[in-house]
């Protein structure tokens, strides 16, 4: 898919499921935001395209998905989410991840 038909797709769509190649074509035309490695299931990234932003991450069946976000507090909110699910993973084990750093 090109930056057009995967712009299309995920304007059309909850979200779309890219392959490599597709995530390396869109990630060299966007601007990454914010990118954080969960330690468990690559990385999740906010980026933005033509003032537009998207939320990408990595799914538990290894699917790399693109969603496209209404606002950066959306995209912010969700990171959040996803950040929160996964320290819940890590209990029990005494571990703590900071993501921040």
């Amino acid at each position: 898919m090109s930056v057009s038909e995967i712009l299309t797709s995920v304007k059309s769509n909850p979200y779309i499921i890219l392959n490599k190649e597709e995530l390396e074509i869109f990630l060299a035309c966007s601007t990454k935001i914010k990118e954080i490695d969960t330690c468990l299931s690559d990385f999740i990234r906010i980026l933005k395209y033509n003032d537009e932003i998207f939320f990408q991450e990595v799914s538990d069946k290894n699917e790399i998905l693109l969603r496209k976000m209404n606002s950066i507090d959306e995209a912010e909110k969700l990171l959040k989410e996803r950040l929160d699910f996964y320290d819940r993973k890590w209990d029990g084990c005494g571990c703590k991840i900071n993501y921040y750093e």
